[in-house]
């Protein structure tokens, strides 16, 4: 009888090449040399996201990433401003989320001087115009997350009010209405002055282009700006033993259900204890939450599980978007699908595909600039994640027989938080409280 194949290992990941310095305000400054582009990317991410704000102002980082693409002072005009980018075939853009707000913008190497040192104009001498105009765009942004009824209706923000209660992390980074409609220019001002400094940002340059190159250019745009000190960061209070249970009326066809759990953060012993569970839920048709509801029993078309982490805390999020029909029978399979990572290590098998797979993503991170400046920049910001080589060491090591005592712990029903959101869901959620036996809250 042969022996069974064995299963292959995969390889050590190396470091991408890339230099970083830093300019005597504090400024660091990051070089990604990767010659075969055509284009040259430069991304700028600061400290300044929803968890840094005052309830008061709740929305601020947001507004003022909008408000700085709207001219600077030597091109006041917004459309100016961007017809003389677009000219360059330059490209922009910017997220803001709850710890960062980040602007890239991509442009030919032959334009990398002109429009870097335009590009952060909007930083250094931002215009701040058309506030009303965007104020409004704002309002209608955050109408997409609420029902006829002016209800939230965003899983992400119903089931973050009870995981971090009464904590920044739980709110929008779009904000509160009452919030954005007493930002003026003055706040703006000022939130741009405390948190828009050389010690709050990072610069990273990816493609064609030499690291001296870079630093100069950073030295001439931003070397003045003042260093600054870091935000002091609020640490979540404890989540209340749970279950909990929220339930939302939507007018639409399907229910979205959601559970979500409170996990720690990046700085957790078991961060990649959990983003191996999330992978062995949902990373390809043949995960667990797709070959067992979808693939084999035809109960949903869209199933998911994400794991989202700050340095501190995070959360795993697992669910469906569900007719009323397969409410109950979908809502036990997630429920089940759950209780066997904490009852079973994963098998061999599956677990070498689990580790292929998280392997070629973090190789193919060398690909991605967006991904290699979160990894080696944002790290330095935030506390976050680890180099390449440090995280591959770290899965690489990891004992499958160790997974169920960390799904006990965390997927605990007390640690639960039950969101639905759709048709008459504040009655319908008695179905899955019947199954639960627990108490919904309205």
């Amino acid at each position: 009888m042969s022996a069974p194949p064995i299963a292959p290992v995969e390889p050590p990941i190396a470091d991408p090449d890339y230099r970083l310095s830093t300019l005597a305000n504090g400024l660091l400054v990051a070089t990604f040399p990767m010659p075969w582009l055509h284009e040259v990317g430069v991304t700028l991410v600061v400290r300044a996201g929803s968890r840094y704000e005052e309830e008061h102002q709740a929305g601020i980082a947001h507004f003022l990433e909008h408000m700085l693409f709207k001219g600077t002072r030597s091109i006041p005009d917004p459309t100016a401003l961007h017809t003389r980018l677009e000219a360059m075939a330059a490209d922009m853009n910017a997220a803001t989320g709850q710890e960062s707000n980040a602007y890239w913008i991509t442009l030919p190497p032959r334009y990398l001087a002109e429009g870097f040192t335009l590009f952060c104009e909007m930083f250094t001498q931002p215009a701040l115009a058309g506030i009303e105009t965007e104020r409004q765009v704002i309002l209608e942004e955050m109408r997409e997350d609420e029902n006829d009824r002016g209800e939230i209706i965003n899983p992400t923000l119903l089931g973050g009010k009870l995981l971090w209660p009464d904590h920044p992390l739980a709110r929008s980074v779009l904000g509160t209405p009452n919030a954005i409609l007493q930002i003026d220019r003055t706040a703006l001002q000022a939130y741009l002055r405390q948190h828009y400094r050389a010690a709050n940002m990072v610069v990273a340059f990816c493609g064609p282009v030499q690291h001296e190159t870079a630093l100069s250019l950073a030295q001439a745009a931003l070397g003045e700006l003042p260093p600054g000190e870091p935000p002091p960061t609020l640490p979540p209070p404890p989540m209340p033993p749970g279950p909990h249970w929220l339930a939302v009326d939507d007018p639409t066809s399907q229910f979205t259900l959601t559970l979500f759990f409170r996990t720690g953060g990046y700085q957790d012993p078991h961060f990649y204890h959990m983003a191996a569970l999330r992978r062995l839920l949902d990373d390809g048709f043949s995960s667990r939450l797709h070959a067992s509801l979808r693939e084999q029993r035809g109960l949903v078309y869209d199933v998911w599980a994400s794991f989202t982490a700050h340095s501190d805390s995070g959360a795993l999020e697992v669910g469906a978007t569900v007719s009323l029909d397969n409410l109950t029978t979908v809502f036990a399979a997630l429920l089940e699908q759950l209780h066997w990572l904490s009852r079973a290590p994963p098998q061999a098998e599956e677990w070498q595909r689990l580790l292929t797979r998280w392997h070629a993503h973090l190789i193919t991170t060398l690909d991605r600039p967006a991904d290699l400046i979160e990894r080696y920049l944002a790290d330095r910001l935030f506390d976050a994640m680890e180099p390449l080589s440090a995280a591959w060491q770290r899965i690489n090591a990891l004992q499958p027989e160790e997974l169920p005592a960390v799904a006990e712990q965390v997927l605990d029903g007390g640690n639960r938080v039950v969101i639905l959101v759709g048709p008459n869901a504040r009655k319908k959620v008695s179905l899955l409280q019947n199954q639960a036996g627990q108490r919904v809250v309205h």
